[in-house]
């Protein structure tokens, strides 16, 4: 496929960036956002179009002893993916969406930069309760798709694993989640063949 325009690139990111700054804080049990719609409809048809098949590129799998049954791959090193350096530039790495979403409620703006992924799951995937990296000040996450239908989004729970949320998952339905010691979550071993997403770090200066 030619090159995506710059007018289009544009488009795409003022829509994804009024998204943001039109979203509201949910504090129940901690802060995090929820968006539907997250990409335009041209965007997310493209992303559902542009998706490697992860049999034909290289791919990381997890670190031995954590659940092998996930593939992904980073998007800001992948010279062999241009749509998807593209949309690294343009909607995860560009100035107009950090800034967006360091404007949400009761967010500083500490951001050193992204990092993005990617991600494949497969039958058998889960991971157990936990909060993330402390390098991370920011988590993102959009659903692209998942044959299992909405029960295997990420569940949002309590200190010992008990879930108070689910966010479904929808197709370009998306999460925001602020990264600290409250910000528990997890996700059940999903009884389906195929789940998609894309994975976003915000990374934070001032915790290492």
């Amino acid at each position: 496929m030619n090159t995506l325009s710059t007018y289009n690139w544009k488009k795409f990111r003022e829509y994804t960036v009024d998204r943001i700054r039109n979203s509201t804080v949910d504090w129940e049990p901690y802060w995090h956002v929820v968006m539907e719609d997250t990409l335009h409809p041209e965007l997310f048809a493209l992303v559902g179009r542009q998706w490697p098949e992860f049999n034909r590129i290289d791919y990381y799998k997890n670190p031995d002893g954590f659940n092998q049954n996930r593939k992904y791959t980073p998007l800001e090193t992948r010279k062999d993916l241009p749509f998807w350096q593209d949309y690294y530039k343009n909607i995860i790495d560009h100035p107009d969406i950090i800034d967006a979403v360091y404007s949400l409620e009761s967010l500083e703006n500490n951001c050193s930069g992204t990092t993005s992924s990617l991600w494949e799951d497969y039958r058998g995937y889960g991971v157990k309760n936990h909060y993330d990296g402390y390098t991370i000040s920011v988590a993102w996450q959009s659903y692209v798709y998942c044959d299992g239908g909405e029960r295997w989004g990420t569940s949002i729970n309590d200190e010992h694993g008990n879930e108070i949320k689910r966010f479904p998952f929808r197709p370009n339905l998306s999460w925001l989640m602020r990264v600290d010691a409250n910000s528990w979550h997890s996700c059940d071993e999903i009884e389906c063949d195929l789940r998609r997403s894309i994975m976003v770090r915000f990374m934070c200066k001032d915790r290492g």
